[in-house]
């Protein structure tokens, strides 16, 4: 009871506290609040509208001299001079801070943004020296890194979170963060990369430049009014010259390369040659095997030395994913239906392990595969119907479906005429009902769909989720 006592004692001294200071300050036009034990106050001097500061007791510790004041913070008020720009005073009203600036900004952390007549941004700390130079026409907020981009002179950089350019304000503009923590940047139309520390890691002189894959990147470069690709590593070093009109991605330390001739050969990551240019297609190495042909009408599969580990007997042969690759041993079969399937799947040796027992067959994607067969609807043999198969050639999704697409995140997207599109699970289950009108493919675990003529995005349980940037 002494302590409920006690705090309504106390309540009411605060109420009539503030009470009486109304009261003391009732003959002001206008009255700030107490800050730092000073009110800012508006008063009129010799006809014009003048701000001035009083303390709690509302005496005037501070002449209303003033265009225009605002609040004290950490010690400081920022005032302006009339007919002159802004400036900060302390609590005894002495200017601390020259009145030199447009735009001011109340301090935090001893710190305020500040901005020149110019439009130049900076910050000053409680003695008015500048932190961070006002030299800036723009500075953003701190990103996860502590950095703030910035606007200098029309060229884009970061400060660090000291002040300091981390990233000079050299570019045209810079990318956001990617792989590795490193940012595109472009300067006078050329492209490299920033790395994590804010270093040009990547030297921009690039007309263009892929994204880095396993420490390796594609860029090219214009000569001779062509455009010749070449390859970067880490280190910002060309271990590829700039020096061939196409030039495939590296994989399993392999890349393609188009000889003048017009034949396909494949280079290591130093440039050096390892199959000479023999292929009139050739495809990435995946899995240490690449689909390549001699005649552009029959393919086959070769190892990184050249061997061929499959005959060149297959008019279409897809990549190797989870260590199959589909075949097709006639095109025709799959536009002019017959009895006889003619797709199938081969190895990484160059073995038929799932026998051609299908109309069509696409690549594996989490160990499952979209596969079709023509005659499934008893009254349309020509209707084609899709399901979906394991590597080991189990038919785990029935053939139910008029599309089907790659699993991604454990589902797939899967189409059926007249109900619209859903989502099935690895194990063959409609997950999510064929009722959307547009759909696409799981990514981060979150898809894009239609329904009653709405967009909006779902997780894998179909629950609506918002997704940031869309």
């Amino acid at each position: 009871m002494k302590r409920v006592v006690l705090l309504l004692c106390v309540l009411t001294a605060v109420v009539a506290c503030k009470s009486d200071f109304r009261s003391r300050t009732a003959r002001y036009a206008m009255v700030g609040e107490l800050c730092d034990r000073r009110a800012a106050v508006l008063d009129t001097v010799d006809g014009a509208p003048r701000w001035g500061y009083v303390d709690p007791e509302g005496h005037l510790v501070i002449p209303c001299r003033y265009a225009a004041a605002a609040p004290f913070s950490e010690g400081r008020a920022a005032v302006q001079i009339p007919g002159e720009r802004w400036g900060y005073i302390d609590t005894t009203g002495l200017m601390v801070i020259a009145p030199e600036y447009a735009v001011v900004a109340p301090f935090a952390d001893s710190l305020a943004w500040v901005e020149l007549p110019g439009g130049l941004r900076g910050r000053i700390d409680r003695d008015g020296r500048e932190v961070i130079a006002c030299l800036y026409t723009e500075i953003g907020e701190p990103d996860a890194r502590g950095w703030r981009a910035a606007l200098r002179n029309g060229r884009r950089g970061y400060l660090s979170s000291w002040g300091g350019e981390v990233v000079p304000c050299l570019y045209d503009s810079i990318g956001p963060v990617a792989g590795r923590g490193w940012m595109a940047a472009f300067r006078d139309g050329k492209r490299g990369f920033i790395d994590s520390t804010g270093r040009e890691v990547v030297p921009c002189r690039y007309d263009t430049i892929a994204p880095f894959a396993a420490g390796y990147a594609l860029a090219a470069r214009t000569s001779q009014q062509k455009l010749l690709w070449g390859v970067v590593d880490s280190l910002g070093r060309e271990t590829i010259a700039c020096r061939y009109e196409e030039l495939g991605e590296p994989g399993n330390g392999l890349l393609v390369f188009r000889a003048p001739g017009g034949r396909y050969g494949y280079l290591d990551l130093t440039g050096r040659v390892v199959l000479a240019p023999r292929y009139a297609v050739a495809r990435r190495f995946s899995e240490r095997v690449a689909v390549v042909s001699l005649d552009g009408q029959h393919y086959g599969a070769i190892d990184r030395y050249g061997r061929e580990i499959s005959s060149f007997r297959f008019e279409s042969l897809g990549d190797f994913h989870d260590g199959l690759a589909p075949f097709n041993e006639n095109m025709r079969g799959a536009i002019f239906p017959a009895m006889t399937h003619y797709c199938g799947y081969i190895d990484t040796e160059g073995r038929e392990v799932i026998p051609a027992n299908f109309d069509d067959a696409r690549e594996f994607s989490e160990r499952r595969a979209a596969v079709m067969r023509f005659g499934m609807v008893r009254d349309d043999f020509y209707k084609p119907r899709w399901g979906y198969i394991s590597t080991t050639g189990e038919l785990m999704v029935p053939y139910r479906y008029d599309e089907a697409w790659p699993f991604r995140c454990g589902l797939a997207r899967v189409y059926i005429e007249g109900r619209g599109y859903g989502y099935v699970d690895r194990s063959g289950s409609e997950v999510l009902p064929c009722q959307f009108e547009q759909a696409e493919d799981f990514s981060d675990f979150t898809a894009r769909v239609r329904l009653d003529g709405r967009d909006f995005y779902i997780d894998t349980k179909g629950q609506e989720v918002t997704v940031t940037g869309h």
